[in-house]
């Protein structure tokens, strides 16, 4: 009889060389141990049950719409080795380049049969952070919060919105059958996306439209088992899959700007867990933050071989949050909304699915328009970039993400606009304090390392220690960080 799977939070030190040593170069045949991995999203089967649930209960409530919100229906297989995406491996130094401090270090939750170290070179370096035992523990959604927001969501009452997931889900089985093939799956998210942009939503003679959040998240959905797909045949040296799905996502990106951005794993300073959909054509950029630990990170929290480790510890009661749990906390918080409301964004949120719905922004981010002329680091620019942190301090909020990727150049009116808030967190009271905002104010200067590439490095840091040294500069932007603040 087999042990029953324990589960904990882990963190593994890729930048180790016996890990780098096993990973690079990546094997086509898997040669790590097989471990349990909470995925992004459900899977096939959880969702199969929890509609069955739906449609043989008489009186749906709440909690039968959450109940596909435990991430115990989560769970995939998966090999030690292939926990770093192998597409990353394939820069040199992916796992071993320190970024400002940032050292290559794997964070998740993983299921296994113990004991842990079995001989594996990551497992037998791996140390629990976090024991959950045979269950784990997680914040999801709030069901008074969702009962509250669901009509204002979706504009549908809990009966309607049980069968429209029933109803949708026979429409899934209808397009992809019972063992779904790779062109039946491709046609159904060409399917979606085009009753989503004509605004027909699978309207029928005796039925009305499905409410387009709802086929933008199934869209989704179908998106990541397409890429899972990809990557999982790049891994395995089985191009002719590889090739087919990587050839028509790009057929979407290139004829309608329709581009799904996959971050599965959580490699410390290289990748945070989340999904991102971005869809021009539906003026839209659409986030579901992935199941992830009440964390935070410590830099330098080891010395290795004469090297500084960064480690994740545990916060609150360390449960796993779940991408309705974020959702939950961003409401209660209301960090991102007051955010959104300050700079003027349209920002949406759904507390059902765990979505947040932004506005599509066209232009460049700031990383590419430096690559392609570093004279746009201009001291104005900068200034800009610098006024989100101040409009931060002022809301009580930090934001620990600061990256050049992040930053978009808003075309026709070259505004600058941050799009990306998942790592907001409100302040706590001991943390008002002067030297406390220095350091936040500092911590913008943190983009320069997101350049990899020293020239730009230096000129980042140049215009942020001229900016923040100006006083007349810098009163001038508190004023108008007050004026953006007041807003909200």
């Amino acid at each position: 009889m087999s042990k029953p799977l324990q589960f904990a939070i882990v963190g593994i030190p890729l930048s180790r060389p016996e890990i780098v040593e096993f990973l690079v170069p990546p094997q086509p045949k898997s040669r790590g141990s097989s471990v349990t991995m909470v995925g992004q999203r459900p899977s096939a089967a959880a969702e199969a049950n929890w509609i069955k649930r739906l449609q043989e209960t008489a009186v749906p409530t709440i909690t039968d719409l959450l109940h596909i919100d435990n991430p115990h229906g989560h769970l995939v297989e998966r090999t030690t080795d292939r926990l770093v995406p192998v597409e990353f491996l394939a820069e040199p130094d992916f796992l071993t380049r320190p970024l400002g401090g940032w050292i290559a270090n794997y964070f998740g939750v993983i299921g296994f049969a113990p004991p842990l170290a079995n001989g594996d070179p990551l497992l037998d370096r791996a140390e629990i952070l976090h024991d959950f035992g045979e269950q784990i523990h997680f914040f999801g959604a709030d069901p008074q919060q969702v009962a509250s927001r669901l009509e204002a969501e979706t504009g549908l009452t809990v009966a309607e919105t049980a069968e429209t997931f029933c109803r949708l889900h026979a429409i899934r089985q209808q397009k992809l059958g019972q063992l779904p093939t790779l062109p039946a799956r491709m046609a159904y998210v060409d399917a979606l996306y085009a009753e989503i942009r004509s605004e027909r939503c699978f309207t029928t003679g005796n039925q009305p439209p499905l409410p387009a959040t709802f086929l933008i998240d199934e869209l989704m959905g179908q998106m990541v088992e397409l890429e899972l797909q990809r990557r999982t045949a790049v891994a395995d040296h089985n191009f002719a899959i590889s090739d087919d799905i990587a050839g028509w996502q790009e057929k979407h990106r290139q004829e309608s700007g329709l581009q799904l951005l996959l971050k599965g794993e959580y490699i410390v300073g290289r990748h945070r867990r989340s999904t991102i959909l971005i869809a021009p054509e539906l003026r839209l950029v659409i986030k579901q933050p992935a199941p992830e630990p009440f964390h935070e990170i410590e830099l330098g929290a080891k010395m290795v071989n004469g090297r500084p480790e960064n480690w994740p510890y545990m916060t609150g009661t360390g449960e796993l949050v779940t991408a309705r749990g974020r959702l939950r906390l961003i409401l209660e918080e209301d960090l991102v909304p007051r955010i959104s409301r300050a700079f003027g964004y349209n920002t949406q949120f759904s507390s059902l699915l765990g979505l947040t719905l932004e506005p599509f922004v066209r232009g460049s981010t700031v990383m590419e328009a430096a690559w392609r002329d570093a004279d746009i680091l201009t001291p104005a620019l900068y200034e800009e970039i610098l006024l989100h942190q101040l409009v931060c301090e002022q809301l009580g909020i930090e934001n620990g993400d600061w990256h050049a990727a992040n930053f978009i150049i808003r075309q026709p009116d070259e505004a600058i606009v941050h799009v990306d808030w998942g790592a907001a967190r409100p302040l706590e009271a001991h943390e008002f304090t002067p030297e406390g905002q220095q350091t936040r104010l500092h911590q913008v200067r943190n983009i320069a390392f997101s350049f990899k590439h020293a020239p730009l490095v230096a000129r980042i840091e140049q215009l942020h220690d001229e900016l923040t040294r100006d006083e007349g500069r810098m009163t001038i932007l508190q004023t108008k960080a007050q004026q953006f603040s007041s807003q909200t």
